[in-house]
């Protein structure tokens, strides 16, 4: 059997949200690359924490109407505009992996746009305000499952659904 290449391998992975949940509107991705987020999922997994938040920001980066992408750990930085497998290498070589600064990080990008969404395992140094735009913050790490409404929907536990859940969350409200 021979290996999948990358770019049939990319193909089918934008092929596949064809149909897919759509988020309409400005979103914010907001994706932790601090050290913490190299742990694995859990236990019995070989994913990383960041493994999993790239996968997810794969995925809403084809299903989001307009979108921009940050990573956080030490400081902000902006995620050039890519797809597949390139935008995961922008997002772990965006920066080093230090410190968690998530407060920080939200009140740095979350000034304009619909929905601001964070993809975390919370292990932050700083305080985390209330968002301005509607905010999600799914938390990848095993700690606990769940969800939590309040100025933050919450989202604990990592599901590649999540996206599709913000969606039909969102179309429920309005």
């Amino acid at each position: 059997m021979h290996p999948i290449s990358r770019a049939s391998s990319k193909s089918a992975m934008l092929k596949s949200v064809k149909g897919y949940a759509r988020l309409g509107g400005r979103t914010r991705l907001l994706i932790d690359v601090s050290g913490s987020m190299f742990a694995a999922l859990s236990a019995q997994s070989e994913m990383t924490r960041a493994e999993a938040a790239c996968g997810l920001a794969i995925l809403a980066r084809e299903v989001c109407e307009e979108v921009e992408i940050f990573t956080f750990s030490q400081d902000v930085k902006k995620v050039p505009p890519r797809r597949g497998f390139a935008l995961r290498d922008a997002i772990i070589n965006s920066q080093p992996h230090a410190s968690t600064y998530l407060g920080k990080a939200v009140s740095e990008i979350d000034r304009k746009g619909d929905r601001l969404i964070v993809f975390t395992d919370e292990q932050s140094h700083d305080r985390v305000g209330d968002p301005v735009a509607r905010g999600t913050m799914v938390n990848v790490a095993s700690y606990q499952h769940g969800v939590g409404h309040g100025a933050w929907t919450r989202v604990d536990g990592f599901s590649e659904a999540v996206i599709a859940w913000i969606a039909a969350l969102e179309e429920t409200r309005h």
